[in-house]
């Protein structure tokens, strides 16, 4: 389609190429490089990409000139970049992308390939153009998928990089921790240790003097017994945090637990000068099912900071009652610990359950612990499924509330008369089974010195062979190691009650074992032994263990 200036191009007419470039497919014009930039040709395949039936819709549409084809927005862009390209290079043709807006009022993207050239008629620009608006869709798509691709890596390399800094992290707590209970573990084993050594050399340098040698030999002891507590709480510990704990639930009387743990702690609230009351209202479910053993732990850790922590001439109360609302089959219990002692802060409060804090330090307080006693009590509870609340005021004292549910014994277990007498006398003449020598040395003479006739036997086999050679009566009880050679005390136990004389295979058999967990303990009764004693042998408990078993 000819413009109104044919006459500018008379070589198009002599060549016939109007015709061709009126009906090329894509879209050819030409306007003026300088003034207005007037278009003088456009074809029809240009004025179709505007939406333009005729020329002089073209020229209503873009005003005849270049700057209206283009979107006002991207003229500026475009005729900047169209000039630079020729700077850089006169003889190839400029490339620029751009938005129209087409007489239906919609927008697309064009590709424009143009050229700058001089005529006698002036300066002009040749262009050609298509519609380039799903080309250049798809690649905006191509390159939204490259964009996705590459935040995906970004991310994942930033995962990575999180990953890594949080490995680090885990790895430097890690080692601090690792050095943290290294250090506070050596402290708390070194400060009894120390006593024991120094107070053994003390015995030895002083042997003939009697009231200082006693006086020496009950620091020794206590220094043991702390000792003690350092290893079984750090073992009990570590078994938790490695997840090897299970509960072993078996029927048991609250109040006479409760009770229990009262007499377990009564001489040390003695010799702490402090007063330990025991409140048991009536328990409408008595006896539940329960991991006696661990909660027997908690209430006496409760009770063992209570009594530390409270001045000479104070008072700690434990005490249970039953709550109301339990479900169907269940029982809930309120078990609480009182005391009026030294109190604690609350910036310790928040941090008490974490393993070896204390209130302050040993050499301050003088209350010896390895600051394990409350993570215990707590992990303990998390098994439980118990809640724990603590109340406290410095100065003034601590609350320890424990609320949980236990399920209810059965009702036949619950209404069984107690177990029957074995019809046997008071216990004159134990059999202990030990394979470690120093070990049977020592509970020989604590048992002999207690009032016992012992013999001894190294391991399960040798004390099967005597209780069959012996006199069916001649044992009152058995003391049995668990580990030891040939034949240990479970095997030994079940050879036992496995002999065909009735009055030999219910012989009162005790586990004394330095397998002290609650497994170990359902071990043992699962064999067949009446009771677990853990070691090192306390007499005293041995004793009050035995009236249980025996009578």
């Amino acid at each position: 389609m000819a413009t109104s200036a044919p006459s500018i191009f008379p070589a198009l007419a002599q060549l016939d190429i109007g015709d061709v470039l009126a009906h090329m497919p894509g879209g050819f014009f030409v306007y003026r490089a300088d003034g207005d930039e007037a278009v003088v040709y456009a074809n029809e395949a240009c004025l179709r990409i505007f939406g333009c039936a005729d020329q002089e819709q073209f020229v209503t549409l873009t005003g005849g000139t270049f700057p209206g084809m283009v979107h006002p927005e991207d003229i500026e862009a475009v005729e900047h970049s169209i000039s630079r390209q020729i700077q850089a290079d006169r003889y190839s043709m400029d490339y620029v992308e751009y938005r129209i807006i087409r007489r239906d009022g919609s927008i697309r993207w064009i590709e424009d390939y143009g050229h700058h050239v001089t005529l006698d008629a002036g300066e002009f620009f040749y262009v050609f153009i298509n519609d380039a608006t799903d080309k250049l869709r798809e690649r905006a798509d191509e390159l939204e998928a490259v964009n996705a691709q590459l935040r995906e890596a970004y991310a994942r390399e930033l995962e990575h990089r999180t990953m890594l800094r949080n490995a680090l992290s885990e790895a430097e707590a890690a080692n601090v921790a690792k050095n943290t209970f290294l250090s506070n573990m050596s402290h708390d084993i070194r400060t009894p240790l120390n006593a024991v050594v120094g107070y053994a050399s003390l015995i030895s340098a002083h042997g003939g003097e009697a009231e200082r040698v006693r006086a020496y030999s009950d620091k020794v002891l206590a220094a043991s017994e702390q000792l003690l507590d350092v290893v079984n709480e750090t073992l009990e510990i570590s078994r938790m945090e490695a997840g090897h704990v299970q509960l072993a639930e078996a029927e048991c009387s609250l109040s006479e637990l409760v009770m229990q743990v009262r007499m377990d702690m009564v001489d040390l609230a003695d010799r702490a000068d402090v007063t330990l009351v025991c409140d048991v209202e009536p328990l409408t479910h008595d006896r539940v099912l329960v991991d006696a053993v661990r909660l027997s732990h908690v209430l006496t850790q409760l009770v063992d900071n209570a009594i530390k922590y409270s001045p000479a001439g104070s008072i700690v109360r434990i005490s249970v009652a039953e709550n109301a609302g339990a479900p169907q089959g269940f029982a809930s219990f309120r078990f609480v610990v009182a005391d009026r002692g030294v109190g604690m802060e609350p910036a310790f409060m928040e941090r008490m359950f974490m393993p070896f804090e204390r209130e302050s330090n040993t050499t301050a307080s003088g209350v010896q612990g390895t600051g394990l006693g409350l993570t215990i009590v707590r992990n303990v509870l998390d098994l439980m499924e118990g809640e724990l609340a603590v109340e406290s005021v410095p100065g003034e004292g601590s609350t320890f509330t424990v609320d949980i549910t236990f399920r209810q014994a059965p009702a036949d277990v619950a209404a069984e008369a107690p177990c029957p007498s074995r019809g046997r006398g008071p216990v004159r003449h134990i059999l202990l089974v030990e394979d470690n020598e120093l070990n049977r040395e020592i509970a020989c003479c604590l048992l002999d010195d207690a009032g016992y006739e012992v013999d001894t036997a190294e391991n399960g086999e040798v004390a099967l062979g005597m209780i069959e050679a012996a006199d069916a009566r001649a044992y009152d009880l058995v003391l049995m190691d668990i580990q030891m050679p040939v034949m240990d005390g479970y095997a030994a136990t079940r050879a036992i009650r496995a002999l065909p004389d009735p009055v030999r295979a219910s012989l009162p058999i005790i586990a004394v074992s330095a397998n002290a967990f609650s497994e170990d303990r359902k071990r043992s009764l699962e064999s067949g032994m009446d009771a677990h004693l853990p070691k090192p042998l306390d007499v005293h408990r041995l004793q009050s263990l035995i009236e249980k078993v025996v009578h």
